[in-house]
């Protein structure tokens, strides 16, 4: 499969898997389990070796919505949390059983402060990209050219996730999503 995240497939972040398998702490999630909770200001960053972690909103109306997944061999945590000490507005919760390299933020920071200015740059680039990119599709795509654009790009995630998550990080409903593969299989 395409690299979901395509930061990973603009910077090399080797290193930040190095860190986290080195010096991290192994840590298993349950399916439901909570990396981070909406609210509290996060302080960790994790490797994903196994399972898959969901980025959770809610609505107004109370309904929790997926904006955005970190799958196995990828990374987890709120970076913009991590670092401008804010809380969290997303929850991270465990898709299925997980299994997570977890390293402190403090850990993080100074080691990317050590790799200089460039590498730190440089993440905050390619998850602006990254995440502009998706904005902007909500925009410039219908949910049939959206759902088109993740099944070209990345056809193992309907293996990988569940329908309910991939719908609604799609923006759209779990009964719409089924439409569209009925009628893009005929």
């Amino acid at each position: 499969m395409a690299e979901f995240n395509v930061y990973r497939e603009l910077l090399d972040l080797s290193s930040v898997k190095e860190l986290c398998v080195t010096r991290g702490v192994m840590r298993e999630y349950a399916k439901g389990d909570v990396f981070l909770s909406a609210g509290t200001v996060a302080g960790e960053l994790g490797y994903v070796e196994s399972g898959y972690m969901r980025f959770l909103v809610n609505t107004t109306d109370g309904e929790e919505r997926v904006v955005g997944f970190s799958f196995d061999d990828d990374y987890v945590c709120d970076i913009n949390s991590n670092l401008s000490g804010f809380p969290s507005e997303v929850s991270i919760v465990a898709g299925r059983r997980s299994r997570v390299w977890v390293v402190s933020m403090e850990e993080f920071v100074s080691f990317a402060v050590r790799r200089g200015l460039r590498f730190c740059v440089g993440i905050e680039v390619v998850l602006f990209r990254t995440v502009y990119g998706r904005y902007l599709d909500m925009y410039r795509l219908s949910p049939r050219e959206r759902y088109m654009k993740v099944q070209k790009a990345y056809p193992g995630l309907f293996q990988k996730a569940p329908l309910c998550d991939i719908a609604s990080w799609l923006c759209i409903t779990p009964v719409h999503l089924s439409r569209l593969r009925k009628q893009l299989a005929e």
